[in-house]
């Protein structure tokens, strides 16, 4: 905190947050996406899960992937989870990953944005 002002996460920031896979209220880490153009930054935020599982299409984290923190084990960016948690429910930061790292991510994402082709 500054100043009483809540911290306000950044693009990069992984975080540990609800969970919407699970019935108990452990948190799960995210990977905030947003960029400081978000019309509610410092109040929700735009994310992916992380998670242990490598699943087809999960994003790996190397340790150079990291500016600073870590996970104790392997995890991985999954870009088709994509949730807006709210600050208040954010429980803590874990670190911050690269901004090459981040990028990836999000073309991965896009991957399940995109519109189909459509052949006229």
């Amino acid at each position: 905190m500054n100043d009483g002002q809540p911290t306000v996460y950044a693009r990069g920031d992984a975080v540990w947050g609800p969970d919407p896979f699970k019935t108990t209220e452990a948190p799960r880490p995210w990977l905030i996406l947003n960029n400081d153009g978000h019309p509610f930054l410092g109040e929700e935020y735009m994310t992916v899960t992380l998670t242990t599982t490598p699943h087809d299409g999960t994003v790996p984290i190397d340790d150079a992937d990291w500016v600073d923190g870590g996970m104790p084990r392997r995890s991985y960016a999954s870009p088709w989870s994509i949730a807006s948690p709210k600050h208040e429910a954010l429980v803590r930061r874990q670190g911050h990953l690269r901004e090459a790292f981040v990028r990836r991510v999000i073309e991965a994402t896009w991957a399940y944005l995109e519109p189909p082709s459509t052949d006229e």
